[in-house]
């Protein structure tokens, strides 16, 4: 539950953090996305404990993981996410904390939130490695389209548009046909 405006505070309480989005919270989010809306012929072993993950893959990792990467891997998966943004226009938002037992508000818990406005539009780029293995590049192309059923921090809706043309990335990773039709459907905003 989130309670808002009213508030005449007006700075942040204690701003730890430029504001922005890291983008290990981007790709940690894409692989929560395509980890629970996995298309066909993909495996994940669904676990984040390291000591989980290795006793799931047993003698090899999951698409996932090998995507991703995982413990004791030689390299941190086949990706890199650059973000590139600048956030000039903050907002503040004032919550407060609710206690889930009594399902009130804890004593003192009032806070103040720079948030990003809805509608804000970042810019990403995606280093891919593995240019060699076209499943896991098309698994990489759904996690970003799984990534526009998802959600992004307190549950903020995404959309994701790629926009490298097709034919540039097809010069780059050998594409076949389910990797064209994701890539067509990744052309445009889904929601707009």
């Amino acid at each position: 539950m989130t309670i808002a405006g009213g508030s005449t505070i007006g700075i942040v309480d204690i701003p730890f953090n430029e504001l922005g989005i890291p983008s290990s919270s981007l790709r940690g989010v894409m692989r929560t996305a395509v980890s629970n809306l996995l298309p066909n012929g993909f495996t994940s072993c669904g676990e984040i404990e390291p000591n989980r993950m290795r006793k799931a893959h047993g003698s090899s990792p999951c698409d996932v993981c090998r995507l991703y990467g995982y413990p004791d891997s030689k390299d941190g998966g086949c990706f890199t996410i650059l973000m590139d943004q600048v956030v000039e226009e903050k907002h503040l938002i004032t919550r407060v904390s609710i206690d889930d037992k009594t399902q009130k508000a804890k004593d003192g818990s009032l806070f103040t939130q720079q948030i990003i406005k809805p509608g804000r539009e970042f810019k990403a780029k995606i280093i891919y490695r593995c240019e060699d293995d076209i499943k896991l590049f098309n698994l990489l192309l759904y996690s970003l389209s799984a990534l526009r059923y998802w959600r992004l921090g307190r549950n903020a809706m995404v959309d994701v548009k790629v926009l490298t043309k097709k034919e540039e990335v097809c010069n780059k990773v050998k594409c076949n046909d389910e990797t064209e039709k994701l890539l067509d459907f990744l052309s445009d905003y889904l929601w707009r």
